[in-house]
């Protein structure tokens, strides 16, 4: 059995003293998903038929973290975004919808599980920090700072969830955000919050959101299942002829 193809959302990467960009992303998502079976490769729509032809080769859909999404996606102000790349946003979408229409798994990591949200006609937290309520989300500030793949604070899982089968009630993540989730989109159900109450994951179907980043956990086995279990449903969803890119 051949195993599947997973298009991961490219970042964009401005190297001035090049006068160039580069669309690229992190090889630690790559590792991710090597390592829970499938075959990784990082992709740029430039418009809606990129996006259908993508969905038609690949078997899955990785929405990688990275900049802060325009607020205008969800009818807001800026009130505490940090800029971002309108192409970046454009290409998101454009995958997301187009995976969706195709039938096909979506994880999204981080800002993935934001822009799912925005997608879905939710809304954002510009800035947890100014809220007053939570505690810190960004693991470069605190203090003691945990290191790279380290844990940061739990979350509580909700039953009858696809991550609740992984992690069980209550499990350790990282964290860095400084965004989250306002509101959990229509259709789609809670599957996981914070210890101090922030929205960390949702699901429908076979799409999967979580706030933190489990591509830098990959050495714990429950949060490489997140992987696994994606790559399982990539290939249940898989058509007959096999992939190519």
């Amino acid at each position: 059995m051949k195993k599947p193809v997973i298009l991961m959302t490219s970042r964009e990467v401005v190297l001035s003293a090049y006068d160039m960009n580069m669309l690229s992303n992190t090889d630690e998502y790559s590792l991710f998903i090597k390592k829970a079976g499938g075959i990784p490769f990082t992709y740029t729509a430039f418009d809606e038929k990129d996006a259908e032809e993508a969905a038609e080769i690949a078997d899955g859909l990785l929405i990688t973290g990275g900049a802060d999404i325009a607020p205008s996606l969800y009818n807001e102000e800026n009130n505490g975004s940090f800029p971002g790349s309108p192409d970046t946003d454009r290409s998101d979408l454009l995958l997301y919808h187009a995976f969706v229409k195709a039938h096909k798994p979506v994880l999204g990591i981080c800002r993935g599980i934001q822009l799912i949200a925005a997608a879905e006609g939710a809304a954002l937290i510009q800035d947890i920090e100014s809220e007053g309520k939570y505690c810190s989300h960004n693991q470069r500030t605190m203090d003691p700072k945990p290191g790279k793949h380290d844990f940061a604070h739990d979350c509580i899982f909700e039953e009858g969830t696809r991550l609740f089968q992984i992690f069980g009630r209550q499990y350790p993540v990282n964290t860095y955000h400084h965004q989250a989730l306002k509101t959990v989109p229509d259709r789609f159900k809670e599957a996981a919050r914070s210890t101090d109450g922030i929205i960390e994951a949702i699901e429908c179907g076979n799409i999967v959101a979580v706030q933190w980043h489990p591509e830098r956990l990959a050495h714990d086995e429950k949060h490489l299942s997140i992987a696994k279990q994606f790559i399982e449903d990539a290939q249940r969803t898989r058509p007959e002829r096999s992939s190519t890119i």
